[in-house]
C-alpha cells in the first residue's frame, strides 16, 4: 500500500512559539471574579495591568 497523507501528530517547528524571546517565564493564574469585574478587568488593561500592579506593589510588613 502506497504511503498515505498523515493528519495530525507533532511535526518539527509546530507548537506555540514564545512571545518574547530571552523574555521570563511566564504561569497562567486561575482567580475567580464576578461578570462585573471581569468586565473592568479588561477595560483595566487585562493581565499586563495586573502584572504592573503586582510588580510596583510594596511587600507587606509583619
Amino acid at each position: 500500500m502506497d504511503k498515505e497523507k498523515q493528519v495530525g501528530g507533532s511535526r518539527p517547528g509546530s507548537g506555540r512559539k514564545p512571545q518574547v524571546v530571552g523574555a521570563p517565564a511566564t504561569e497562567p493564574v486561575t482567580i475567580k471574579l464576578s461578570e462585573d469585574q471581569k468586565i473592568k478587568l479588561r477595560r483595566l488593561g487585562g493581565a499586563p495591568w495586573v502584572r504592573e500592579r503586582i510588580d510596583k506593589a510594596k511587600e507587606p510588613t509583619k
